[in-house]
């Protein structure tokens, strides 16, 4: 970690004092850097510094890395690429997701992914996809590169579920488990969903854009198994949009379980017990830890 960071200071101090700003988790056991607008494939075309909005939570982002939490104890070979939500406007981190799972002997990390800003999803797609890629070389830390999952709340149940089904056969996830996802994109009646609409499609977008980036419509025989989790009383994101994927699932023959809770909202924290013990039940139904 303490070479990355030495790096990132180094290219900094290269630049100037006009250099832009990027910002990383200290908390996290390493923070690996993939690449910025100006490295990568595709850009997100934001210019400003990065900046945190509140405790744990990022706007502006204009780079990629991954804040990445240790299995502790026994190693179970698994890991989880962990896409915050934020509706597509900023992440919130959920750094005590991660460590829950580090405790589980779960490699966890969080990525930092680069917002859409208006439009400029392929650069947020590459840094998911780019995620998953780099989290199978890291066997150096335990990770099986066949047990490596994904994992999102809200816009990141979407980016989650997205990257479940842009990968090509044989290179998409593992596994997804996804917390109220926002998956149907016509269909949204929240300000939150048609703030994030905007952000992932631009401010000019038309029905057939937001449909064909709904995930329900991707599912294919080789979408990866999926667990779900939501609240019916959730106001932000319609139940329907899970159950909707959750049926496409099914249609194909994928393995998938859903668990909805009466109450809690846009939120799980009312059933962080019920919630953890499903996720660790599910991945030992699916194999990817073993049974003790």
């Amino acid at each position: 970690m303490k070479r990355i960071l030495v790096a990132v200071f180094a290219l900094a101090l290269a630049f100037g004092s006009s250099a832009q700003k990027t910002l990383s988790l200290q908390s996290a056991d390493e923070v690996a850097r993939l690449w910025d607008n100006s490295t990568a494939q595709y850009s997100n075309h934001e210019h400003r510094d990065e900046k945190w909005h509140k405790k744990e939570c990022l706007c502006q982002t204009s780079s990629c890395e991954l804040f990445i939490f240790k299995a502790r104890g026994k190693n179970t070979g698994a890991a989880v690429a962990i896409f915050p939500g934020g509706s597509y406007t900023r992440l919130h981190l959920g750094v005590s997701f991660a460590r829950w799972l580090a405790s589980q002997g779960i490699t966890a990390a969080i990525v930092k992914y680069r917002l859409p800003n208006y439009g400029r999803h392929n650069a947020t797609i590459e840094d998911a996809e780019g995620a998953v890629r780099y989290l199978r070389t890291r066997t150096d830390l335990g990770i099986n590169p066949a047990k490596v999952g994904v994992s999102g709340s809200s816009a990141g149940g979407h980016l989650s579920s997205w990257v479940s089904n842009s990968m090509p056969d044989g290179e998409k996830p593992a596994f997804a488990i996804l917390h109220y996802p926002w998956i149907d994109l016509a269909n949204g009646r929240s300000t939150a969903e048609a703030n994030a609409l905007r952000q992932l499609l631009g401010k000019q977008y038309t029905i057939n854009d937001a449909l064909e980036l709904s995930t329900h419509t991707m599912v294919t025989s080789t979408t990866p198994p999926t667990l779900l989790f939501l609240c019916h009383d959730d106001s932000t994101v319609l139940s329907t949009s899970s159950t909707k994927y959750y049926k496409a699932l099914i249609q194909h023959g994928v393995k998938a379980s859903l668990h909805i809770y009466p109450s809690g909202g846009h939120s799980l924290n009312k059933h962080t017990s019920e919630h953890r013990s499903a996720i660790i039940d599910w991945l030992k139904w699916l194999k990817i830890i073993e049974k003790q």
